[in-house]
Parts: C-alpha cells; structure tokens; sequence
C-alpha cells in the first residue's frame, strides 16, 4: 500500500515547512530512513527522511511551496501502485516557477481530496522562468534595496540564497567583501565564527544593513518562531536557576594533554567537550534532569540526547548529538564537529533537530562570563556556561591563580527542587574539577 510522506513536526511550534530541494525524483528507488528531500523550518534546513521504502511515486509538492505540517508533500510505494489518494494534478508540474508563495492566502482544496497542498502563486506565463531558491527574509531585503535575485549567487544549500548574499551583492562590483573564519580558543569550545567585513564607503552602505533608530525590522520566520517558543517555555515552565563557580585548572591540564598526544591523528578536544561529558555523566546519576513533564506524570527518556546551541546567521537552534550516553569523550567530540558543520551545511536530520533532552548553551567564546538560559521545550533543563578566565583563589589557605567558569543551571520546578538542582550542578563540578573520571 502506498505511504503518503507528510510535512513533518521538525521543532517545538513549528507549524509549516518549506520544500527546500528534492534529493529524489519520481521513479527513483528509496529506502527506509533515507533523505528524500530538504525542508526548510522557521529555524533550519534539515533533511526529511522516508518513513517507507518502495519507488517515489509522486512528488506532490514541488520545491519552493510551502505546506503546512501534516500535509502530504510525496507518496512512496510499490512501482505498480496508482496513487489515487493524491490529486491527479502536480504542483511540481503545475507550478511555473516553485518560488516561494509568502501571501496569507489559502488555496482551495482540489476536487474533494483532503490533503491541501499550497502551491506559489504566480500569475500564469506561457513563457518558461528560472526558479529561483531563497529564504523569505532574503527575498524581503533584495526586495527593499531594489536587488534583483537572479543576478545574486546563492551560498545556501542547493544554491538557495541567504540573506548574507543579498547584503553583500553589489552589481557594480565596487564593494568587496571579506569573510574571515576563525576559531576561537582562548578555552570556550569548538564553534567557529565567521566576520564579514565590508571594504565600501559606510555611505554606500544601504539602510538595511545600517538602521536608523526610527527604522522598524520586520520580524523573520525564524524571529517569531523562536519568539513563541521562548514566551511559551517561560510561561509553562516555572523556571529556576542554581549557578557554581568551577575550577577548570585540572580540566585544562588535562585537555592539553590529551591534544598534545593525539594531534598526530587529528584529534582536538575543546572545552565544551568536557562539559558535555560531564552533563553525561551527571544525567546518568541524576535522570529527572534528563526527562519531560506531562499531565500524567514525569516521561523519563530512554537514551540520553545532549542538545548544544549553535548560533546561526538570523538566530540561534539547538540539534542534538543522539543516543551519547556510552560515548567516550574522543567520541563525543568528534560527534559535536560533525553536528555543527551539518548545521552550517543543512543536512541536519529530523532526530537531530528535535530529539534532545537537556541542553549546553555556551557563551564563552564572546567572553561572556555567566547568564541565564531559557529552557528549550520539551526539555526540563538547561546548563548555561560563561568563559574560562584565570582568576584569584584560594588553595589550602594561599592565594593562587586558578582557571574560574561560572555555570548555571536552568530546570523545570514541576519535575525538580532547589536541592535537586544544586546536587546536580555540583556532580557537573565535581566531575569537571577531576576530569580524570572522565577518560577512564
């Protein structure tokens, strides 16, 4: 029997997705699990998956349209099987252009099918056009300083353009543009930050990229979706916070080490990896830390899913590195790297994107020293750490410099207590303050 591939729930709140690229086409021979296509989230581009195996039979919604979640996007079966639940009509086929329909209309349903599928809405041309692949706050900025996209050059996944194409196209070629990669290790973690420097005159520069104090931004997708989440994480959960200072002298000590040792083979252990393996560890002994809240009772998770923050170019999202319970820490950073160069690229996939259960945000890379974090829902619980900074303390009553991060602790109170908490945060210290258990 036929499957029906619907747009999936990818993210807390998400309530349409858009069909980026598909990776398949009709006829194509495809396995259970396997990427079929890229959907855009108000937050990411991630790989959706097929939940059958069999031939992609049809291609319902063609790259570019925008479907709500729940609706039918591909039907997968065997080679032999109609598809008569779908309507005989093909948006991929009917669609002259598969650019994005960003208008709040809805389409009618076709003939007395259930499934609606939103399809752009351009006026009809018997002339062939160029689809053209961009996000929607692009496609607004081109828009405001008079750009035309098909002479812009798309950096995103399949081509797509970003919004920092559209911000650093010129068309007379007199601004260049510079990005530096670097990466940051004065002790925070593995993520690498990109500046772009603008060579142009700044009166050239236009106003989106200079805004006035009277100028007014128009929120993006990604805005607003991460706008709900967090005005609904903080009206739902009743937060609490626990923050310890940690001393990270042995922590570092042994950090270079172990980079020293295995530098040969490529390997580089960064701060942020430890804290993950510690949070491991912690969740291990202290599992309500790492469970959901619901009506009925508390959902204590099967496997542990650390969830890291990676900042992305118009906000923040939060993949996870799956089933980590048993992972070593050489293991877990290699994991981490490839997490977060598959966000930077796109080829996240569903799991990933939505299946953590406690979550790391680090902030010391911006020297920042400590803050408080919001929990991602479902989540109970988040560990909100600062920079690593050598600071004054006291050793069996003499003054020395030790290597100070601050954490805090974000939790649930309908799941955990104050006490609970604190006991977890100190297992973390502890842990971290003789990371040798870590290793062994």
């Amino acid at each position: 029997m036929a499957t029906e591939l619907k747009m999936p729930q990818m993210g807390y709140d998400m309530e349409e997705g858009t069909v980026v690229r598909w990776l398949k086409e009709e006829g194509s021979t495809v396995g259970r699990n396997e990427p079929v296509a890229e959907i855009e989230t108000d937050k990411a581009v991630v790989e959706f998956e097929s939940e059958a195996e069999g031939v992609l039979l049809r291609i319902v919604a063609s790259e570019g349209s925008i479907v709500p979640v729940g609706e039918t996007i591909a039907v997968v079966g065997l080679e032999e099987e109609a598809t008569d639940l779908i309507s005989s009509t093909n948006p991929a086929e009917s669609s002259d252009s598969g650019i994005e329909n960003e208008s709040n209309e809805t389409p009618e349903l076709q003939g007395t099918q259930e499934t609606a599928v939103i399809v752009p809405q351009e006026p009809v041309s018997n002339t062939p056009t160029t689809r053209i692949l961009a996000t929607p706050v692009a496609r607004r900025i081109a828009d405001e300083m008079g750009i035309d996209l098909s002479q812009v050059a798309g950096s995103g996944p399949g081509g797509r353009i970003t919004k920092k194409d559209v911000e650093t196209f010129d068309p007379s070629s007199s601004t260049t543009v510079q990005e530096i990669s670097f990466e940051m290790d004065p002790t925070e973690n593995s993520e690498q930050s990109t500046i772009n420097v603008s060579q142009a005159d700044p009166e050239t520069i236009s106003p989106s990229a200079k805004p006035m104090s009277s100028d007014k931004e128009p929120l993006s997708r990604m805005r607003q979706q991460i706008a709900r989440v967090t005005v609904k994480s903080k009206t739902e959960k009743p937060h609490f916070y626990v923050s310890a200072e940690i001393d990270m002298t042995k922590a570092m000590a042994l950090r270079s080490q172990i980079n020293d040792q295995l530098s040969d083979e490529g390997v580089r252990i960064t701060v942020n990896d430890l804290i993950v393996k510690a949070c491991i560890e912690s969740l291990k002994k202290y599992p309500k830390f790492n469970a959901y809240y619901q009506d009925d009772g508390i959902q204590f998770n099967s496997t542990i899913n650390i969830a890291v923050a990676i900042a992305e170019e118009e906000g923040l999202i939060v993949p996870a590195i799956l089933d980590c319970g048993g992972k070593t820490l050489r293991d877990l950073s290699q994991m981490v790297k490839d997490l977060a160069q598959r966000s930077a690229s796109g080829t996240l996939n569903t799991q990933e994107y939505t299946g953590g259960t406690f979550a790391i945000s680090n902030l010391g890379m911006f020297d920042i020293t400590s803050f408080l974090a919001i929990i991602h829902p479902p989540q109970s619980a988040v560990l909100a750490v600062g920079t690593v900074s050598d600071r004054p303390v006291v050793r069996d009553g003499e003054l020395a410099i030790g290597k100070i991060m601050n954490a805090t602790i974000s939790a649930d109170h309908r799941i955990v207590d104050g006490v609970e908490g604190a006991e977890f945060l100190i297992e973390v210290k502890r842990l971290l303050e003789n990371p040798m258990g870590l290793v062994v």
